[in-house]
C-alpha cells in the first residue's frame, strides 16, 4: 500500500490531484494506492503527530494559516520524519531557499498536469521501495508502519495481534496467517500457531524452543519443528 496525502486549501486542486492519482492506480500500476485529502496544514499536521503515516505528501505552500513550508519544517524537525516524500505545489517558483531545509522530493508549479503528477508518482514509488522494507498496519482509524528490522515477533491474541518491537509493544486487529503471507519472504516464520518470528532476531535455536534478542523464549510446537529445521538449513529471504 502506497499512502498519499494531498493538502491544499483549494478544493479543486485537491480533487484534480486525487483524480489523477486514482486513475493512475486503476490503469498504470499494480500498487495499491490510498489517498487522504486535507484542506489545512493544521489538520494534516495533527494527524501526522497522532501517528498517521504517508509515503508521499502533495503539499501546497500558500496555505492560509500554517503554510506548507512550516508544515514541512515540523515534519522534519519536530516529528523527525525523513522518510515521507514531500512534493510542494505552488503558483510561484520563488521558494528555493526556503525549501532547502525541508528537503522536498519535488516542486510543482501550478497549473499542474497529469504528466507532472505521474512522473513524480513513479519516482516516489521507486524511491519508497528503496528506502526500507516496512510492515503496515492499522490502529483504529490511524494507518501506521514500522521497518521490518525493528520487529522481533508477532503473537496471536484471538482477533488481535501483539507486535513486539525493539521500541515496545503494539496491538492491532489482524491474523498471523495474513501477516505471514506478506512477510515470509523477508525471513518471518511460524514456530507455533501463536507466534510469527523474525529470523534475524533469533539468537539460538533448540529442538523445542528458540531464544530471542530481547531475552524471551518461544516454544516451537511439534507440528512446526520439521519446517523450522528446514528453514534453518535453506532459508532464502530478502535482507531487511
Amino acid at each position: 500500500m502506497f499512502r498519499i496525502a494531498i493538502c491544499d486549501d483549494e478544493q479543486v486542486i485537491c480533487s484534480q490531484i486525487e483524480r489523477i492519482v486514482l486513475n493512475y492506480y486503476g490503469i498504470k500500476t499494480s500498487h495499491s494506492i490510498e489517498v487522504d485529502v486535507y484542506f489545512s496544514g493544521e489538520e494534516l499536521y495533527r494527524y501526522l503527530k497522532d501517528g498517521t503515516y504517508y509515503d508521499m505528501i502533495f503539499l501546497d505552500i500558500e496555505l492560509r494559516k500554517l503554510n506548507g513550508i512550516d508544515v514541512g519544517r515540523k515534519i522534519r524537525n519536530d516529528l523527525k520524519n525523513e522518510a515521507v516524500l514531500i512534493v510542494y505545489v505552488s503558483g510561484r517558483d520563488s521558494y528555493a531557499m526556503d525549501l532547502f531545509e525541508v528537503r522536498p522530493m519535488h516542486y510543482l508549479v501550478k497549473p499542474i498536469t497529469p504528466e507532472k503528477i505521474l512522473t513524480v508518482l513513479d519516482k516516489g514509488i521507486e524511491l519508497s521501495n528503496k528506502i526500507c522494507h516496512a510492515f503496515q498496519y492499522k490502529q483504529g482509524h490511524s494507518a501506521k508502519k514500522i521497518e521490518l528490522k525493528n520487529i522481533l515477533y508477532f503473537e496471536s491474541l484471538d482477533r488481535k495481534v501483539r507486535m513486539i518491537t525493539t521500541e515496545g509493544v503494539e496491538i492491532f486487529y489482524g491474523s498471523l496467517s495474513k501477516i505471514l503471507i506478506q512477510l515470509e519472504r523477508y525471513g518471518f516464520f511460524s514456530c507455533h500457531k501463536s507466534y510469527l518470528v523474525n529470523y534475524h532476531h533469533v539468537t539460538k535455536f533448540e529442538y523445542d524452543k528458540l531464544h530471542m534478542k530481547n531475552g524471551m523464549t518461544l516454544s516451537i510446537s511439534q507440528p512446526k519443528r520439521k519446517s523450522v529445521r528446514a528453514m534453518q538449513l535453506g532459508i532464502e529471504m530478502v535482507k531487511v
